[in-house]
């Protein structure tokens, strides 16, 4: 009856017989098929398309024929759709209970079974299937999507799932991880408390700049070396002259991984904190001055002018609409070649109380903005199995979480050859790998077999004997349905 409407658009409707006063002749008594009735004819046609119609080569799918043939469980199947199923889900043999609740799509067809129009892949051919399916290495989602289109065997996502998780290929060349939502440095609450540092290169000269967080009040140094005593030097320098700062904020160069520049904070007691290596965003303000001082003396290279008069003149600008640098860190406005008021360079002294404030509404809005692209990644810890990318962009390899370090988000990993490193968390994927399972204790042969020793009386516990165990019973359709537990109240 399907076959001769599919030509027709219906609308089928369900009335109950209850609904019904008189019972429909047409309904009860079938007409007789006619010598001439072309239905059966119809069947054959509609069978036959569904399997010329299949993307398969001819090849293939004689390979199936003869797997589906020797594979012991799809006989067991087989006689189950040619002979009935049985009414209960517990009567199928045990091997074909996970095809009882597609037993209704189920069909043979040419010596390979179909469920709806999608083949039934034999065991012996489930391996080989997805290695084909996975061959253009494609995610975990269009692999499956590509799979379900013709092929079909109880437990497929989940083996897709596992195949392509498992792909050394695919872990590999797997996408960078998304920014996470940003964390900004807290607001120093005075002048020249936590400051930042970078070394950078320009026109083949080494500078290091130096860039107070609460003012944005930068030094500039041109740098003969870049050994730790140069920096050392050049920072004494600004020490004495500022102030020694609580905080000092630097990336993981070696000037400032060395023992020799420890030994510096330690004598001049101030806090040294180091950014994950390949996250430069860690410290970025004074990467961001970076890009500033070069822009600066770019653009007074070109005009013929003097770059430190222009440095003079950025840190008189105001910035943040609060006050200039200079009248942050200082107190007073520094005098340059443009006329100058005695009264505009009368020391002033900005409240704290307003410069936070200001700092901390900025951040806030920079935060919202920023975070509107990210999402947190899940968290890592010690004993960890992940992937590591050592560089933005660069392949994943595996390794092991071994500690965390004392900066948000900044963990120490080590990979599979002994190698140490340490990167932010956005550079660590958790390994999509199945844990291996824990190895049991070994026992010896000539061990006592354990024996419980009776509790004695005066610790028996009180609560009293768990309930029987709650009856349990078979739906229609398969479902096995335990009853709760309840209390016996």
């Amino acid at each position: 009856m399907l076959l001769q409407l599919q030509k027709y658009s219906l609308k089928i409707v369900h009335v109950p017989g209850k609904s019904i006063p008189v019972a429909d002749t047409l309904s009860r008594k079938f007409i007789p098929a006619e010598p001439g009735d072309d239905t059966e004819a119809d069947l054959n046609i509609q069978v036959h398309s569904v399997i010329n119609n299949l993307p398969v080569s001819n090849k293939k799918m004689e390979e199936l024929r003869i797997a589906t043939r020797d594979d012991q469980e799809l006989h067991q199947l087989k006689a189950a759709i040619q002979n009935g199923w049985p009414d209960e889900r517990q009567e199928c043999p045990p091997k074909i209970q996970e095809f009882y609740n597609h037993r209704d799509e189920l069909s043979i067809i040419d010596g390979i079974i179909f469920k709806g129009e999608k083949i039934l892949v034999p065991l012996a051919l489930r391996p080989e299937m997805l290695a084909k399916i996975h061959s253009s290495h494609l995610g975990i989602e269009k692999t499956k999507q590509r799979a379900r289109e013709i092929l079909f065997w109880p437990g497929m996502p989940t083996e897709i799932h596992k195949t392509v998780a498992s792909c050394p290929i695919c872990i590999q060349k797997q996408n960078s991880n998304p920014k996470e939502p940003l964390l900004p440095h807290t607001v120093p609450t005075r002048p020249w408390q936590k400051i930042g540092t970078d070394l950078f290169t320009w026109e083949k000269k080494d500078f290091m700049v130096t860039v107070d967080y609460y003012s944005r009040y930068f030094e500039v140094d041109e740098l003969t070396t870049t050994t730790s005593a140069t920096i050392i030097r050049k920072l004494s320098s600004h020490f004495a002259r500022h102030g020694i700062p609580e905080t000092l904020m630097s990336d993981n160069g070696p000037q400032f991984g060395s023992e020799e520049f420890q030994q510096f904070a330690v004598s001049w007691d101030f806090q040294h904190t180091t950014s994950s290596p390949g996250y430069p965003q860690s410290n970025g303000l004074a990467e961001k001055t970076v890009h500033t001082v070069k822009d600066i003396m770019t653009n007074a290279k070109a005009s013929g002018t003097s770059a430190l008069q222009a440095i003079l003149e950025y840190r008189n600008t105001p910035v943040d609409n609060l006050a200039s640098p200079a009248q942050l860190l200082m107190g007073r406005q520094l005098r340059s070649i443009l006329p100058t008021t005695k009264q505009h360079l009368q020391p002033k002294t900005i409240r704290p109380a307003d410069v936070s404030a200001r700092r901390n509404e900025k951040q806030t809005k920079m935060k919202q903005y920023y975070d509107r692209s990210s999402r947190p990644l899940p968290p890592v810890k010690p004993g960890d199995a992940v992937h590591v990318q050592l560089k933005k962009g660069n392949d994943w390899q595996p390794a092991t979480v071994t500690a965390c370090s004392s900066q948000p988000r900044s963990f120490v990993v080590q990979t599979s050859n002994g190698s140490t490193y340490r990167r932010n968390r956005r550079f660590l994927k958790k390994s999509r790998l199945p844990s291996p399972p824990p190895t049991p204790e070994p026992v010896s042969p000539t061990a006592a077999p354990a024996v419980s020793k009776p509790v004695p009386a005066d610790v028996q516990s009180d609560v009293p004997p768990a309930p029987p165990a709650p009856s349990a019973y078979t739906t229609k359709s398969g479902r096995r349905v335990k009853a709760p537990a309840k209390m016996d109240m």
